[in-house]
């Protein structure tokens, strides 16, 4: 099992998503009460057994979850490990607990991007009774054993996302909110699916992680990095470049298709600095372009207006 840099007391279990490293990964609180911070979709579930073993813990061993968003490719798995496990609660900001507790919205709206996908991607997602639920506004602290992790409203990628700090060892957990990025890659790569982008929020959402001024930022997709102002302005940037190249798109008429292939265009110097392997797996990370143009043009037209 390949081992990750990551902060004190906390390690990294890389999920496998469809077989290929460097995609999905979840972080393993270690301590008295160890929790995963989101534990990936269904369909990787005998990954992240594995990894627990190689941790010396199971599923009946876990006491948490704790997640940043309820997106299937971060949360998917935590109806089953729910079902499983009689002790885990579940730690969700109030705006995605009622698609845990009743998920076919969250599946339908799902179904809409990835079609007869859906089983292979994320698997079987089973409802979560609602007593097994804390929720979260933003301001709150949850007290886990070595782990006081204080919730921070965060919206950008997705309404209900939030950001964890862990004030032990100053990690924030950050979901999508900087990005994709592979280890060992000095780039990182906005993720815009639809349908709640909101680049006013998440500029906002950039000046809260700063203002925490955070050791370590720890991305689902993928990986803890300690380089955080580096990070930090790349993310910006790119999520600044993308959204211009996106309304200059929908300001000259394109359709999707057009839209899709003048973003993968402009990419192309800065993905012909990859290894195929790596390119693969950053793909994997975002989703399909056409996901990411789709969600930034969708917040463009509905802020209307749009002109040169």
């Amino acid at each position: 099992m390949e081992i990750y840099p990551t902060p004190h007391n906390v390690a990294l279990i890389d999920v496998h998503h469809l077989g290929r490293p460097h995609v999905i990964g979840t972080f393993l609180l270690l301590g008295d009460e160890p929790a995963l911070v989101d534990p990936g979709p269904a369909s990787t579930l005998a990954a992240l057994r594995t990894g627990l073993r190689a941790h010396g813990l199971t599923v009946a061993d876990l006491r948490a979850i704790v997640l940043t968003h309820i997106h299937l490719d971060h949360a998917g798995a935590t109806g089953l490990l729910a079902a499983e496990n009689p002790h885990l609660t579940i730690h969700v900001h109030e705006r995605g607990a009622p698609h845990l507790i009743d998920p076919s919205r969250l599946l339908n709206s799902a179904a809409q991007l990835y079609a007869d996908r859906m089983a292979t991607l994320w698997g079987d997602v089973r409802p979560v009774a609602h007593e097994r639920i804390r929720t979260y506004t933003g301001g709150e602290t949850l007290y886990l054993r070595g782990h006081p992790l204080r919730a921070f409203d965060a919206p950008g990628h997705a309404k209900h996302h939030l950001i964890w700090f862990d004030e032990a060892n100053g990690t924030a957990f950050v979901g999508d909110n900087t990005g994709v990025r592979l280890p060992g890659v000095r780039m990182t790569r906005p993720a815009t699916p639809p349908p709640d982008i909101d680049l006013e929020a998440w500029s906002r959402t950039h000046d809260l992680i700063e203002q925490l001024r955070p050791q370590w930022l720890c991305l689902t997709h993928f990986g803890a990095y300690d380089d955080v102002a580096f990070h930090l302005a790349d993310a910006r940037l790119r999520l600044q470049q993308w959204a211009e190249i996106v309304r200059q798109s929908l300001i000259a008429g394109h359709d999707e298709q057009t839209g899709t292939a003048v973003l993968e265009a402009a990419l192309a110097n800065e993905a012909a600095t990859l290894s195929p392997a790596e390119q693969l797996a950053i793909i994997q990370q975002t989703g399909p372009l056409t996901l990411s143009w789709r969600g930034l043009a969708r917040y463009w037209q509905k802020l209307g207006g749009l002109a040169g």
